[in-house]
């Protein structure tokens, strides 16, 4: 038994010894998954083996994550507690045996030591599958907007009339300036811009004014030779053929020369670059077209309208309950009889307004409703929440691509919008607050966070995740909402990670069969003590609204073994001091508490 206590010794005294050594080789490691995840997450939806395995990769992210900060807390604790500094004196002189056996930092270094160990060997296996599976470098076909064209039936094109008749007027009138004006069509993905646009492009009043009318599809990536060969292609295409190889200067050469006879419109759907030398030699070329030309360009970003200086900015809103309901019928009762119009009505009715004035989000659902026969279909539709639906990627499909176009720390901030519910009222800083605990704005100083911050929600709200804005004097935002779809989207993308449970009356919660880092729990009583749930042990955010009294007993259970918690909110709680001290004492991650309207709670005890 001594030998083999020993040999247990031994190695535990190893583990503890090479730990440093460990926690480096983890945080490289760390590092370099990162850089898989950004490609990993743009396959993830076209490929089910994906997903799987970046599910098991957010897993072991988390783990890292939270053994690195455990490390880094004890070796600050070590530092600044003077027993600490006396037991890791002690290490260097003492047997390994007796020294192995002293001291609470020892043991919390092995227990961490430990947890690196098996850490390293899951993302030894993670990595094993992505080569046995070739998940990564395999080519997958991205998810990519389709190419958009000027053909369209307008008469299917619903609810922008009074929006159309503006832009026209704006473009009938004759502009005596050289500089080519542009209107900008601003708005988020599915809300109708290239509707819009199809409607104004095949208008018979812009047909006539425009000696020539040219549709561009200039979606990502931004092609400049292949953008100036297409205008060329409609402007002359004797001149393209011409052409033993184009080149954008050859093919610019000719479109200057062919514009000065003409009065033009370019419409450029889909925009997405926003570098000026894209654009600077096309609009260089297009100045010599004759006075009164326009440009006309859809894009998600506000920042394309800045970068085109664009005079006319145009930012669309979204469709009437009505509007939806009319396009959406269009499409779900093509092809039936009056007598199952009647049947159907009321509860297609309801439908619509869940599309929330997304136009491309009721032309997608009505189309899914044509092969829906009776009452009790529509009912199933009606009742599915569109995140966790059948047709869920076909709907988010647009927002898709714009969630793909931002970059990766700025998806991370976004994500984490889903722990908040539907039509909530997001305060700018302390959304930024939230951000910091998680540790997603990478700066050692907390100034220099807060900027960061401050730059990823301006990058959101330019790119319409964000809405209903309340300014300060100044201009400046002081908080702001999330479309109902975009809510959806953010969690659609964060399914099981992110999590919002009712707890009725009487009854209890099991989070088991779930990856759940991020909760929200809305309690009706606590007298039924729902907060005994497994894994919860793995939480980083805890939401906690309730106006009933608390049970001290179950909120000290609830705090005790959600020992990784980065974020805690009480909302509407009654609380006594004592429960949040102790409920507290042992969160050595937590970097940020928020207590709102919660009643009991004169001044917090000093330990907190």
């Amino acid at each position: 038994m001594t030998a083999i206590t020993i040999d247990k010794a031994i190695e535990a005294w190893s583990l503890v010894q090479g730990s440093e050594k460990e926690v480096k080789r983890l945080e490289t490691y760390f590092k370099a998954l990162r850089l898989e995840l950004e490609d990993a997450e743009e396959k993830e939806y076209e490929d089910k083996r994906v997903k799987h395995w970046l599910d098991k990769f957010r897993d072991v992210s988390y783990d890292m994550e939270d053994v690195l900060d455990e490390w880094e807390t004890a070796v600050q604790q070590l530092q600044t507690d003077p027993s600490g500094s006396a037991s890791v004196r002690k290490w260097k002189v003492c047997p390994f045996v007796s020294c192995f056996s002293s001291g609470s930092q020892v043991v919390r270094r092995y227990k961490i030591a430990t947890k690196i160990k098996e850490i390293k060997e899951e993302v030894d296996g993670i990595v094993r599958d992505k080569v046995r599976f070739e998940l990564i470098k395999r080519k997958i076909k991205q998810p990519r907007r389709p190419e958009t064209t000027s053909f369209v039936d307008v008469s299917e094109l619903i609810g922008r009339d009074a929006m159309k008749e503006e832009i026209i007027s704006i473009l009938l009138c004759d502009d005596k300036c050289r500089n080519v004006p542009t209107i900008t069509l601003v708005g988020m993905g599915g809300i109708g811009k290239t509707a819009l646009a199809q409607l104004i492009y095949n208008d018979h009043r812009i047909q006539t004014h425009f000696s020539k009318t040219i549709w561009v599809f200039a979606s990502d990536p931004f092609d400049q030779t292949q953008i100036a060969s297409a205008i060329l292609g409609d402007l002359d295409p004797d001149s393209l053929i011409s052409l033993k190889k184009t080149t954008l200067q050859s093919a610019l050469s000719k479109i200057r020369e062919k514009l000065t006879t003409e009065k033009f419109l370019f419409v450029f759907d889909d925009v997405w670059t926003e570098r000026d030398q894209d654009w600077e030699p096309l609009k260089v070329a297009f100045k010599y077209g004759m006075p009164g030309s326009c440009i006309l360009v859809t894009t998600r970003k506000e920042s394309v309208a800045r970068r085109m200086k664009s005079p006319h900015v145009v930012p669309l809103q979204l469709l009437s309950e009505e509007m939806c309901w009319l396009i959406l019928s269009q499409k779900a009762f093509s092809g039936r009889s009056q007598a199952s119009r009647e049947i159907l009505e009321d509860i297609g009715r309801e439908i619509a307004n869940k599309c929330q004035g997304l136009p491309l989000a009721a032309k997608t659902i009505g189309g899914l409703l044509q092969d829906k026969q009776g009452r009790e279909e529509w009912q199933n539709v009606l009742n599915n929440v569109i995140w966790k639906s059948s047709f869920a990627h076909e709907i988010f499909s647009p927002l898709l691509l714009s969630y793909y176009d931002l970059p990766s720390p700025v998806r991370q901030c976004l994500s984490y919008c889903a722990i908040f519910p539907n039509s909530f009222t997001i305060y700018k800083d302390e959304l930024v607050q939230c951000w910091m605990a998680q540790g997603y704005l990478n700066s050692d100083d907390n100034g220099r966070r807060e900027l960061i911050g401050e730059d990823y929600f301006k990058y959101l709200a330019t790119r319409s995740f964000f809405q209903d804005f309340e300014k300060d004097t100044s201009g400046s935002i002081i908080s702001c909402k999330m479309h109902d779809m975009v809510h959806e989207f953010v969690q659609f993308l964060t399914e099981h990670r992110f999590v919002t449970e009712e707890v009725p009356r009487n009854s209890t919660l099991d989070i088991s069969s779930k990856r759940v880092r991020h909760l929200r729990l809305v309690i009706q009583s606590w007298d039924s003590s729902p907060l005994s749930i497994c894994r919860i042990e793995k939480l980083r955010s805890l939401v906690v609204v309730s106006d009933d009294e608390t049970s001290g007993d179950v909120l000290q259970d609830l705090l005790s073994r959600s020992k990784l918690l980065r974020f805690l909110e009480f909302d509407s709680l009654h609380l006594r001091p004592e429960q949040v001290a102790d409920g507290m004492k042992n969160l050595i991650h937590l970097r940020y508490l928020s207590l709102i309207s919660c009643s009991g709670l004169e001044n917090l005890p000093e330990s907190v």
